[in-house]
């Protein structure tokens, strides 16, 4: 239960409505509570059980005094308006206390709903604010199905499953107390007796819990392997059509599919059985009351009306206890899927500014790398080794070498979307783990091989959350040489460029991205294998838009296709992790080495 009360943490942030949720339970419980007893004395007077009190003994709060009272008003009101008269007050009290009873049960419902829906919200809140500050090894790591899960199914099944039983856990319990001081004031022996057969129930209640939370756990991670399954075939659907792999496809889906609805259906199974098992052992449970509390009222131990509160007292106990039981129920459930949902949050790979993290604004003089080690989480092996390197304001570089050697790897640690091993990184000679990620990232702008587009319109595109104005954003759409084919479109900036960008081409997307880069104005630039995946065309379209970024900015490069880089400043060649060549084109050609071996096998 520990993530349960975790996540009840959030109650801080609700006193106000928790307090009067509280308060209008409280009054429910005892509206509720006297529309039950007053019918007791009312029947008994009614009906003859007792005789009528001529007498009213001294006030005292107990149970058998202010059953006096009652005996003695309702004995004078059928003495001067007769029994139909004592039945119609009878009948109005019970109305008007359900009245009240449901009213304050409604105002308690109602103050609850701002605590259901903001708990979620502040959960849902920290699980997205820690997603977006984990380092991009996690997301390699993990399947993003899994985590769509989790933001998803196990939201939901969270909601539904402990949020919804918070009314049950504020208002039953204090029905459970309120009618049980009741029970014991009217027969404590009686209670007793209960007591004693009371274990029994809790520990067949406790060995159904427990296997259900087993199963939620299975459920719960069978549901995030179907989410990977659909994330993945739709990623790859023009792929598998491909192939004509569409019925394996399927084949491997059902079988999942099928192994999660067997894991759920033993979950339903099991919850299922909680409302019947519950209502039988309390069944069960009246029964020995009705048969222990039958025997003392013919021997005379309890008055016959008093029993006959008793036993409606405890039926009323019968609805908050299945409800309390269900709840315990649906909180084992919902515990798997909220100890799935902290897992993520409590990942300690986050990367966060320091409490001493410094501002910069500007970039005045070079970038340095200091003897740079890198690994992964998972491996044993280190991406980068001893990378020194100075790259001065101004300037152009471009990383070279066969894929997995660390280019990508060295500019990534740059924008500290990971942390390097040992050594260090620095920009102007302040370490980047000691500058506040929001300035660090504002003086780097970056520009990927696989152009990534939101299913919005091209000017929210290029402005991306910066406040711009269409003069702005049309101007770096200019300079992108993407104005025209912006225009050209249906209805030009405010045109929507559909899932991942899917209604334009790939040389499109690129030159947007590149427009918002510019936009972006950042001084120092990344460029990693941004034309790697367009044809000549476009390839040289988004050249000739880079050249226009690239102008006055710092710029590291990275590039396949060499001849993109032949004018560079300066060429650093890596091989396994470390750097073997550095230099102009001209002079690692002289070198006749690794960057010699590659530019062989292309075509300048």
């Amino acid at each position: 239960m520990k993530q349960i009360g975790r996540f009840f943490t959030y109650f801080k942030n609700y006193k106000g409505y928790l307090a009067l949720n509280l308060f209008f339970n409280l009054l429910f419980v005892f509206a509720s509570f006297f529309s039950i007893t007053l019918i007791a004395p009312f029947l008994a007077v009614i009906f003859g059980m007792v005789d009528k009190i001529s007498v009213l003994p001294p006030f005292r709060l107990n149970a058998d005094v202010l059953l006096q009272y009652a005996y003695y008003y309702v004995g004078q009101m059928q003495d001067i308006y007769g029994n139909l008269v004592a039945l119609s007050v009878l009948a109005i009290c019970f109305v008007v206390f359900s009245l009240f009873s449901n009213l304050f049960r409604y105002l308690g419902m109602y103050y609850l709903a701002y605590i259901r829906s903001g708990l979620i919200r502040n959960l849902r809140d920290e699980f997205y604010t820690r997603i977006m500050n984990l380092p991009l090894s996690y997301f390699s790591e993990q399947r993003k199905g899994d985590l769509i899960s989790r933001a998803t199914s196990d939201m939901n099944e969270v909601e539904w499953a402990i949020v919804t039983s918070i009314q049950s856990f504020f208002k039953d319990p204090l029905n459970v107390i309120v009618f049980l001081m009741a029970l014991f004031a009217i027969n404590t022996p009686l209670v007793l007796f209960i007591l004693l057969v009371l274990p029994l129930v809790l520990y067949v209640i406790g060995i159904v819990g427990k296997k259900l939370k087993a199963g939620a756990d299975q459920s719960q991670l069978r549901m995030g392997g179907i989410l990977s399954s659909i994330e993945e075939t739709i990623s790859g659907v023009r792929l598998i059509k491909s192939f004509n792999l569409l019925n394996y496809t399927i084949e491997r889906f059902e079988k999942k599919n099928a192994r999660y609805t067997k894991v759920l259906n033993q979950v339903h199974r099991r919850r299922d059985l909680a409302d019947p098992l519950t209502e039988l052992l309390l069944i069960a449970v009246l029964m020995a009351i009705l048969w222990f509390g039958g025997c003392q009222v013919l021997n005379q131990h309890l008055h016959a009306d008093m029993f006959i509160l008793f036993v409606l007292l405890f039926t009323r106990l019968i609805a908050p206890a299945k409800a309390t039981v269900n709840a315990y129920y649906n909180m084992q459930k919902g515990r798997a899927a909220l100890e799935r949902i902290y897992k993520v949050i409590d990942e300690n790979v986050v990367i966060f500014d320091k409490i001493d993290s410094i501002c910069k604004l500007d970039f005045k003089d070079k970038i340095t790398y200091e003897h740079v080690y890198f690994r992964y989480l998972d491996s044993e092996e280190n991406v980068l080794e001893d990378i020194s390197l100075e790259i001065p304001k101004g300037k152009t570089f471009a990383l070279v070498g066969a894929s997995g050697s660390g280019k990508t790897t060295t500019v990534d640690l740059l924008s500290r979307f990971y942390d390097v091993g040992s050594g260090r990184v620095a920009i102007d000679t302040c370490d980047v783990r000691n500058i506040k990620l929001k300035d660090l990232r504002n003086l780097v702008g970056m520009v990927d091989q696989q152009p990534f587009v939101w299913n919005d319109t091209v000017t929210n595109n290029i402005c991306f959350g910066r406040k711009a104005s269409l003069e702005q954003v049309i101007e770096a759409a200019k300079k992108a040489n993407a104005h025209e084919f912006i225009m050209d479109m249906p209805q030009g900036y405010d045109t929507l460029l559909g899932d991942m960008g899917m209604n334009i081409s790939g040389g499109q997307r690129q030159r947007i991205v590149i427009a918002r880069a510019i936009l972006k104005n950042a001084p120092i630039l990344v460029l990693d294998e941004a034309t790697s995946a367009l044809d000549t065309e476009s390839e040289l379209q988004v050249q000739q838009a880079l050249s226009a970024l690239m102008k006055g900015r710092t710029s590291v490069v990275i590039a396949h296709r060499l001849s993109t880089i032949r004018h560079a400043d300066c060429i650093i060649v890596y091989d396994g992790g470390h750097i073997v060549e550095r230099g102009t084109h001209e002079e690692l050609l002289a070198l006749k080495g690794a960057y010699a071996r590659l530019v062989n096998l292309q075509v300048l």
